[in-house]
């Protein structure tokens, strides 16, 4: 189903995804000692002299149930960057504190959501994170009236826009709603026509106590969207749970068969893309369709559930070939300054592959964001003790940055609730010569682990644009311009 010459088209983009493996498996990096700033971070200059305070990033969702796979690399990455940048004088002089004490783990249960909200409220923070878009639900009438804006790397409607889907509040997503990410998909199946003459997807997402965010594409808009480009989206959802095995999927993965689908989209992250591929290749049926899935589903996190899981076709992992959004920089760019940045600290750190994930990247962007609105908004009104919820978010409404050059971070003045900014990639694994990719497991290169398992390094290779570059994926908003 996929073809091999595709890829000779894009050679200078896999030639940087090989050295990028290479880097992060072969050679060791050199972590930044000299204590100064690299040349690429450009923060505002500080006004206000913050020495002797602190600035907690304060936050609450799942690190202990079915998220922990994204979220336990997240910590680790807070915990790097801000031991990076307090050794490099923080936030103006102003330590960064990312301790237990400033985050409550919900363990994925919506019953310690308020609760936990309630006990972080006590902290007066001046933004809070989560991880969520159930919990941003949820929370979304708390926070606007307790006046508290919130950064979350998730995106559903509902969270962002509220039920009548027209409402902005006061939680900014970082990355674009999942809608945009599914309808950007459907442009990229109709741009390979090719490839895909009669393209019919069939949706799965998470449902159950997480359908905020397993069901959160699947809109009037965006599948009016695909069937304009000549995308066929049936007409019903597939949901299943995190929990869900491969035996009980298979039933749903036959009926997709039946009911005409050739792509399956899958709306989950961690074990959601996994456990559907494997109960494609438990059927038989995985070579009969392409899989597709938001942008947590390209997580590293998917690469290694599968390592032991792999396709009787070709011996690699059943999830080779999977296409989603990537709507930030990546381990593989290593021509990145950042990228290079995160690999030296990562190895410095004794970060396991495990931990480099998105989140991880993401946890530095978290951290890096927090300087530049902390600068922007204390130089705004004068001091740390002035800033307040209503004043950050002034400062994120308004603020234009590029987070270590990771994903652009612009809110266009408060028109915006989610950052736009997206690119198609897709999940491949390095050959055994590491100057290609694998195309079966006797060629693929291969990295022992603890315990006697194998892993198998991925390469993200850019579709959509070709180049790799981001470009503004399209509303779904109901009323907006498509």
């Amino acid at each position: 189903m996929f073809l091999e010459e595709f890829y000779n088209m894009r050679k200078i983009a896999l030639l940087l995804t090989i050295m990028a493996l290479i880097s992060i498996f072969t050679i060791p990096a050199t972590a930044q000692d000299d204590m100064t700033m690299p040349d690429f971070i450009q923060h505002s200059e500080c006004q206000v002299d913050l020495t002797g305070g602190s600035v907690p990033i304060i936050h609450l969702g799942d690190t202990s149930g079915s998220y922990a796979a994204i979220t336990q690399p997240l910590l680790a990455g807070l915990a790097d960057a801000a031991a990076f940048f307090n050794a490099r004088g923080g936030i103006c002089g102003a330590q960064i504190l990312v301790g237990d004490e400033y985050r409550v783990d919900t363990g994925g249960n919506p019953a310690n959501v308020e609760p936990g909200y309630t006990r972080l409220k006590e902290l007066n923070p001046d933004v809070l994170v989560l991880y969520s878009s159930t919990d941003s639900v949820t929370l979304r009438p708390l926070v606007e009236a307790d006046q508290i804006p919130v950064l979350i790397s998730a995106g559903s409607i509902r969270g962002l826009y509220g039920e009548d889907a027209m409402t902005p509040g006061w939680v900014y997503a970082t990355n674009p709603l999942y809608a945009d990410q599914f309808a950007m998909f459907c442009e990229y199946i109709a741009s390979a026509s090719d490839m895909y003459p009669e393209p019919t997807i069939a949706y799965f997402g998470w449902g159950g106590p997480v359908a905020e965010f397993g069901l959160a594409a699947f809109t009037p808009e965006s599948i009016a969207y695909c069937e304009e480009l000549g995308v066929d989206v049936l007409d019903e959802a597939y949901a299943f749970l995190p929990i869900a095995t491969v035996d009980s999927l298979t039933p749903l993965v036959n009926q997709a068969y039946d009911d005409g689908a050739n792509i399956i989209y899958v709306n989950a992250l961690a074990t959601g893309p996994v456990r559907i591929a494997e109960a494609l290749e438990q059927e038989g049926l995985l070579g009969e369709f392409t899989l597709g899935s938001a942008n947590w589903g390209l997580d590293s996190s998917v690469a290694f559930l599968s390592m032991g899981s792999l396709s009787e076709a070709d011996n690699l992992p059943v999830v080779n070939g999977l296409i989603g959004s990537m709507p930030f920089r990546w381990w593989s760019e290593v021509q990145h300054p950042a990228i290079q940045l995160l690999i030296a600290e990562a190895d410095k750190n004794g970060r396991a592959p495990t931990v480099r994930g998105i989140s991880y990247i993401l946890g530095w962007g978290l951290v890096d964001t927090y300087i530049e609105m902390y600068i922007q908004t204390a130089n705004r009104v004068g001091s740390l003790d002035a800033i307040d919820g209503v004043a950050m978010r002034e400062t994120i409404e308004n603020m234009v940055y590029s987070p270590l050059d990771l994903y652009a971070f612009d809110f266009q003045g408060g028109g915006l609730r989610a950052l736009p900014n997206n690119r198609i990639v897709q999940l491949r694994f390095l050959n055994a010569t590491r100057d290609g990719v694998a195309t079966s497991g006797d060629d693929a290169f291969k990295v022992p682990l603890e315990g006697g398992a194998t892993y198998y390094p991925p390469i993200i290779v850019p579709l959509y644009p070709a180049d790799g570059s981001f470009q503004p994926a399209p509303s779904m908003l109901p009323g907006m311009d498509m």
